[in-house]
């Protein structure tokens, strides 16, 4: 049963009679899942396949825009193709990824390739509002209730710690009402609601704040995204990633505490790089702004917060999951939903427990873990050391056996830790 505002000419005296027993209906469930993104939808579908009586709940109403690089890798395709639902999201209108362009503070710019052209799996930039209501479709297909503009505005708690249900209004109707399950997935981003009623909250060191504007015929663009390691910004970075129809998704995000100390008006900046930079003037000269500039949050995993409860789960932005490097945090959270939903599944199982549903924690930081250490080292290392991110560009530009050493870390969690250890500083300089 799919709950929403209801068009069909009812009177609203009628309209909110329906909407009232629909909302009754939906409780008492396996699973509700609070956020319809990628991590909310696709832990959905999960449970679902699994035979799970599930309620996948957002204040949203889809197709709805998210703020994002909008950028997807490998990590999101593994668990799609897990789930049956690669190919069809191929067929989604973006830009395939296949490497890499990188630019210095000095200005040296390389390309790399990442990927195979012709065996790897490509990247691909799909605009969030595209990616999410797929995800968001897909779970709906697979038999996941859902109800749109509906906010959780209260989380009720036991004394012992376990949540006992959620007060919910629907935006539309106002109307209120009490939701429970056996277990809740808390996928509801950046500013969840879980997080805040739990009082888990970011350092300012470990919160990123970016921008996000789309261009039409920007030029010069190819199968690569573009990371450009600007001076004043460091160790936050300038993007370029490539959509269809020399459209781009444009951006800019820096550290917030480094944001603060150094009075940085992220705007001005984006606008200078586009207006003044030599790497991009040319290219920017018949470019046209769509839509205006857009600013989010992002929470990331160099800051562990605790996610899990006696009988609640939080994945995605909602348990700080964004990579601290490149500010990515589609396939962390595809990763969490993955590993929630299994968990969950024995929970539903065995009974919810504060110990049982540690388990979750446990695993996902197994994966992902060595590979969020090694990004935060080599963010930190930018930060203190800029000057050595000058030495590695100017010495992959000129040396190709060094480059292809390079090239063979970047992609991968092994390379990366490789990266950010002294002996590949020291190799810099010899």
């Amino acid at each position: 049963m799919r709950a929403g505002p209801l068009q069909d000419g009812r009177p609203p005296y009628l309209k909110a009679i329906v909407q009232s027993v629909i909302l009754v209906v939906a409780m008492g469930y396996d699973a509700i899942i609070v956020g319809g993104g990628p991590a909310g939808s696709i832990a959905a579908m999960y449970l679902k396949r699994a035979g799970k009586k599930v309620l996948l709940v957002d204040k949203a109403k889809f197709p709805r825009d998210k703020v994002c690089g909008d950028a997807q890798g490998r990590k999101l395709a593994t668990v799609m193709k897990d789930l049956g639902i690669y190919d069809d999201y191929r067929k989604l209108p973006g830009h395939p990824i296949f490497g890499l362009r990188l630019s210095s503070p000095n200005g040296v710019q390389i390309d790399m390739d990442l990927i195979d052209r012709a065996t790897g799996t490509p990247g691909y930039i799909v605009r969030r509002m595209d990616l999410d209501h797929f995800l968001f479709s897909k779970a709906k297909k697979f038999g996941v209730q859902t109800l749109e503009r509906t906010a959780v505005e209260e989380v009720l708690f036991s004394p012992e710690g376990s949540i006992t249900g959620l007060q919910c209004r629907h935006l539309d109707t106002k109307q209120e009402t009490t939701l429970t399950a056996t277990v809740y997935l808390a996928a509801d981003g950046a500013d969840s609601v879980f997080a805040k009623k739990l009082g888990i909250k970011n350092p300012p060191e470990h919160f990123i704040v970016a921008l996000r504007a789309y261009y039409k015929n920007v030029e010069g663009m190819g199968d690569l995204i573009e990371i450009h390691l600007l001076k004043k910004i460091l160790p936050g970075y300038f993007w370029i990633f490539p959509l269809p129809n020399k459209e781009a998704n444009v951006g800019i995000g820096m550290v917030i505490k480094d944001k603060n100390d150094k009075n940085i008006n992220l705007v001005d900046e984006l606008k200078a790089a586009i207006a003044s930079n030599p790497l991009f003037t040319e290219r920017f000269k018949g470019a046209e702004l769509v839509g205006g500039i857009k600013a989010w949050n992002l929470p990331v995993a160099s800051y562990r917060r605790p996610c899990t409860g006696p009988n609640y789960l939080l994945l995605g932005d909602a348990a700080s999951l964004i990579d601290p490097l490149s500010g990515e945090g589609v396939g962390t959270a595809a990763i969490s939903a993955k590993h929630a939903a299994a968990t969950a599944l024995q929970a539903m199982e065995k009974g919810p427990s504060r110990d049982l549903l540690a388990a979750y924690e446990q695993a996902l930081w197994a994966e992902i873990g060595e590979e969020i250490k090694a990004d935060y080292r080599i963010q930190r290392l930018g930060h203190r050391f800029p000057f050595l991110l000058n030495k590695l560009m100017s010495k992959a530009a000129k040396n190709q056996e060094f480059r292809k050493k390079f090239e063979a870390m970047l992609p991968y969690t092994e390379g990366k830790e490789r990266i950010g250890a002294w002996r590949f500083v020291a190799s810099l300089f010899f």
